[in-house]
């Protein structure tokens, strides 16, 4: 989870592209629940520790979402061309992007007790000042994403070609950890054309915490001064993915 490799830059190779069966469109109602069950069991199967398959027009949208990138600035912010101010939302897009969508899988991954320092209190600021701090958290978005990427690319073939999975947080983590400055900021040419995407935070504008609370899970606030000791014994801290489905 936390020392997971970094990706290879450009397109891949050809031996390294999962074999997946296309289906017709469009699907039946029958098959969609299929579908839908399909991912599900799928996501589980690649880690996620829970999943829930919900309507797209119930997941909550709050333009203050846009805000606390900038208020106060996110370390990674400006940094990568997925993220403001290169890459910057409008709520009312966000809102119509969403409406286009009908279900949404929502998965949920735990955190192990002793990998909570890398997420709150004070040494998680090691993710953004030392190599190994951001090596700890582009392993765990990757881990977190590629799950969600696996369902993303299942979906497509079995034609729902709109189907999305939102990457959250600045891709700099995620994918150049290795490197100083963002290609596509730089010369307008990202070196991860099939894997980068925008942060969900500007693309979909979703409010994570009241979407996890919603479905039962149990949030405690995590930051710099949330120190790991402090939580209640027996929670368990997790991270929140979103897949969007048509």
């Amino acid at each position: 989870m936390f020392d997971n490799p970094p990706p290879r830059m450009g397109v891949p190779e050809n031996k390294s592209i999962p074999r997946i069966p296309s289906r017709r469109i469009p699907c039946t109602p029958r098959e969609m629940k299929t579908h839908l069950k399909k991912y599900v069991d799928l996501i589980k199967a690649r880690g996620a520790d829970d999943a829930r398959i919900v309507r797209a027009r119930s997941i909550p949208q709050d333009p203050r979402v846009f805000l606390k990138c900038s208020s106060p600035k996110c370390p990674g912010y400006g940094l990568s061309g997925s993220c403001p101010a290169h890459c910057s939302g409008d709520f009312q897009k966000a809102k119509e992007f969403l409406r286009a969508y009908t279900w949404a899988l929502v998965y949920r991954v735990d955190i192990p007790h002793e990998g909570r320092k890398y997420i709150s209190g004070p040494d998680s600021l090691d993710n953004y000042r030392t190599k190994e701090g951001r090596h700890r958290l582009g392993s765990f978005q990757r881990y977190c994403f590629g799950m969600g990427d696996a369902v993303e690319g299942a979906a497509f073939y079995d034609g729902h070609y709109y189907a999305i999975n939102c990457h959250f947080g600045p891709c700099l983590m995620t994918l150049w950890e290795k490197f100083d400055h963002c290609m596509e900021i730089k010369a307008g040419a990202c070196r991860f054309p099939t894997i980068a995407k925008p942060s969900v935070e500007q693309t979909f504008c979703v409010d994570f915490i009241k979407l996890a609370t919603s479905l039962g899970w149990n949030h405690y606030m995590q930051g710099y001064c949330a120190y790991p000791q402090d939580f209640p014994k027996g929670y368990t801290s997790f991270a929140v993915g979103l897949i969007v489905i048509d």
